[in-house]
């Protein structure tokens, strides 16, 4: 047996750290952060709590690269964006937010929980506060581009909109009219 290349072993580091990550993710979606363990996640893994703290100091760090990962799925969609068809942007954002929420409730539950703990993780409040107030200058220009008086705080309105929509679609999941919801939203600002 011939020894390792390289790139086989960054690809064994690389299919490791995501294992942890989805075994940390799932674990604390279901159970919270304080009741997850790094021994429960390593178990969940099929890795040892050595190779968790190989790659990650503390649980904490482990969380911090949880949240970007999340926060960093939304942007990519961002990224997308054809500011110069504010309408069709609006209707990409709008669309894939109640999708995913429909589809990864779990991703959304994690947020949830680490909006409603910021007291407990300085981190949080530094990622949130960057990346919220980056989709809300996103929403202001497209809403701007689409003719909304007062476009900055229709942009914050429809953020907390979305937060109170997510919030109400965890607690109630299909008792919660998302589908008329989604083309309500839709029908305001695309239209």
């Amino acid at each position: 047996m011939s020894p390792k290349t390289s790139q086989q072993n960054e690809d064994i580091r690389q299919l490791s750290r995501t294992k942890i990550l989805d075994a940390a993710f799932g674990l604390i979606a279901r159970n919270g952060y304080e009741s997850t363990s790094i021994s429960q996640i390593a178990k969940e893994a099929g890795v040892s709590k050595g190779l968790i703290y190989n790659y990650y100091e503390s649980k904490e760090e482990l969380l911090i690269t949880l949240v970007n990962k999340v926060m960093d799925e939304g942007g990519a969609l961002f990224s997308e964006i054809d500011m110069n068809k504010p309408k069709e942007a609006l209707m990409m954002i709008f669309n894939w937010f109640f999708d995913d929420l429909t589809a990864r409730p779990e991703y959304w539950k994690l947020l949830t929980e680490m909006m409603f703990k910021v007291e407990n993780f300085d981190f949080v409040h530094t990622i949130f506060t960057n990346k919220i107030n980056e989709y809300i200058l996103l929403l202001e220009q497209l809403l701007k581009g689409i003719g909304i008086p007062n476009a900055k705080e229709e942009a914050r309105l429809l953020g907390a909109l979305f937060d109170g929509i997510g919030v109400h679609y965890l607690v109630m999941r299909e008792d919660y009219p998302i589908a008329s919801m989604k083309k309500y939203v839709i029908d305001k600002y695309c239209d």
